[in-house]
């Protein structure tokens, strides 16, 4: 299995497993990632943490793979690469990161809520040296995240960014030392789940949905979330 996941009390560990690619995802990791992610979304974990086998989170989608037709030819309404990145999922997800962080894999972190990476990690859209366009989100979410000009310097020069500069951006939650990433996230994760999550998941629709609304309809979207998670009255 190219995909791992293990069940660490309420949280959902999901592991890319291809470490001798540095977890770059082929046609068929890409399914069972998605697979694994549905399964969370069905079960009853409250968070999940995404991470990567060896030392890495994932260089990418296998360019070996791409050049021999492995994965489906893109289209607008097909699914991405990742297969995972046009969903939104239901609960928090984050994203556990040591080492390469790179392509179709520096977008599938930006998919997730929170970003834990330890010193090591770099991140860097990559593909762009091989003439690749971005299909998995990061013109998207990356301007959301740290802002059109930080976003617009790393998709034109394609360079590798250090974890110490993506956390000066705002693009990590927390940086760890070497090898503690997974930890870390799992101890946030812990946390979170031991919230209510009927208020959690209302803050975190509001937060995630208001970017492209105007601030009264904002305000209204919130209180109409945050009215639907009270309690009921005993």
């Amino acid at each position: 299995m190219t995909v791992l996941t293990e069940r660490r009390g309420p949280v959902h560990v999901i592991t890319l497993d291809r470490p001798s690619r540095r977890n770059a995802v082929d046609g068929p990791t890409a399914r069972r990632l998605a697979e694994a992610v549905r399964d969370f979304e069905e079960g009853d974990a409250k968070v999940a943490v995404l991470t990567g086998a060896g030392g890495a989170f994932c260089a990418g989608n296998d360019l070996k793979a791409m050049a021999a037709g492995d994965f489906p030819a893109p289209t607008p309404d097909g699914p991405p690469p990742m297969a995972v990145t046009r969903t939104r999922p239901s609960k928090p997800v984050i994203a556990a990161i040591e080492g390469y962080c790179f392509g179709g894999g520096f977008e599938l972190a930006l998919w997730c809520d929170l970003r834990v990476a330890s010193e090591t990690a770099e991140f860097g859209l990559l593909n762009f040296e091989h003439g690749l366009p971005s299909l998995d989100g990061a013109t998207v979410r990356l301007p959301r995240l740290i802002g059109p000009a930080r976003a617009l310097e790393a998709v034109l020069t394609a360079r590798r960014i250090t974890a110490r500069e993506a956390a000066d951006w705002g693009l990590l939650t927390t940086l760890t030392p070497p090898g503690e990433a997974l930890q870390t996230a799992q101890t946030m994760a812990d946390r979170i789940a031991s919230l209510p999550a009927p208020a959690l998941q209302a803050a975190r629709a509001s937060l995630l949905t208001q970017e492209t609304l105007p601030e009264p309809k904002a305000l209204r979207n919130e209180m109409t979330l945050a009215l639907a998670a009270l309690p009921s009255p005993t």
